[in-house]
């Protein structure tokens, strides 16, 4: 019969593995986390005592098969490490999914991350990065919105893009990444990508600056691979630069592409004026301009609704 220590002992690794799980995930504010731990000295010591058993095994990743077992074994069980039988199950995640950085940019917020090889991330409006490197791999996670990749050089260690939608391998190039409603849209600048996915897999290489910048683009279908329209390699380089560029859009879908970086949203109140076609390039930290030149170009009127919404009526 387990004692009452061995059991309170057990509900705390159990909760403190489910806390690293979550703040690993990203899942977990972070002020909650220091909350959590610093109420009861026991909490900090299960919770350094189960990182620290994590870190152990990713550190014998290279060991003999025959001692890593042995290892593991003894850092999990000889020292009374045993997780509660009601552990949440995502506390065992694979320990390649463990200890990642993470990154976030707000609305209408950039940012660039340095990365530990020499690549770096660009980061869009609303975007969610994480990644791990270690000396066999060099991994990255694109939880939402979209970045800028100048993926370095490394004939050892593959970059792997991960999503929801599928993986992808860089080699060393720049691209662009943005996660839709429908998919992933991977824009090869220059270099090689080859992406993997349930429904199917594709390629493309942009070897030399003559060669058209190919797009890959991953659907419920599969992968589908083309030639980058022109006007997309030019939305990439514009957003880098603080810009967003319209060639014609129709006003609806150049409203919903400005309010990717809009905390106070525009609405279109006339389907009449969101089938208005428009052309020019703005900056994505001042819609004034955007909203001026409606005003000039149709003739709409710029209605305040509250501190979440800006209308768009015909006159």
């Amino acid at each position: 019969m387990a004692k009452t220590g061995d059991q309170d002992r057990d509900a705390l690794i159990a909760q403190a593995s489910e806390w690293l799980a979550r703040l690993d995930a990203g899942r977990a504010e972070p002020a909650e986390f220091e909350a959590w731990r610093d109420a009861d000295p026991r909490r900090a010591a299960a919770f350094a005592e189960v990182a620290a058993a994590w870190s152990k095994l990713d550190a014998l990743r290279d060991a003999e098969p025959r001692a890593r077992t042995e290892m593991s074994r003894r850092a999990w069980l000889g020292g009374g490490m045993a997780l509660a039988a009601g552990l949440s199950g995502a506390a065992y995640l694979g320990r390649e999914q463990l200890f990642r950085a993470r990154t976030t940019t707000g609305v209408g917020e950039r940012r660039t991350l340095a990365l530990p090889d020499g690549s770096s991330v660009e980061l869009n409006t609303d975007t969610e990065v994480m990644w791990r490197f270690d000396r066999k791999h060099r991994r990255l996670w694109l939880r939402r919105g979209e970045v800028a990749l100048t993926i370095a050089q490394d004939v050892l260690r593959p970059f792997e893009l991960f999503t929801e939608q599928g993986l992808a391998r860089l080699a060393s190039g720049q691209f662009n990444a943005r996660l839709r409603p429908a998919g992933l849209d991977l824009i090869v600048l220059a270099g090689r990508a080859a992406i993997e996915t349930a429904a199917g897999a594709g390629q493309a290489a942009v070897e030399t600056a003559t060669d058209a910048r190919q797009a890959l683009a991953i659907t419920a279908a599969g992968v589908a691979v083309a030639a980058a329209p022109e006007a997309e390699v030019q939305a990439v380089q514009a957003w880098r630069r603080g810009e967003i560029v319209f060639e014609g859009q129709r006003l609806s879908e150049a409203v919903e592409e400005y309010n990717r970086y809009l905390v106070r949203k525009l609405v279109i109140e006339d389907a009449k004026v969101g089938a208005m076609r428009l052309g020019g390039r703005f900056l994505t930290d001042n819609p004034e301009t955007f909203l001026e030149a409606l005003r000039m170009t149709f003739g709409l009127r710029i209605i305040e609704d509250g501190p979440s919404r800006i209308l768009l009526k015909s006159r």
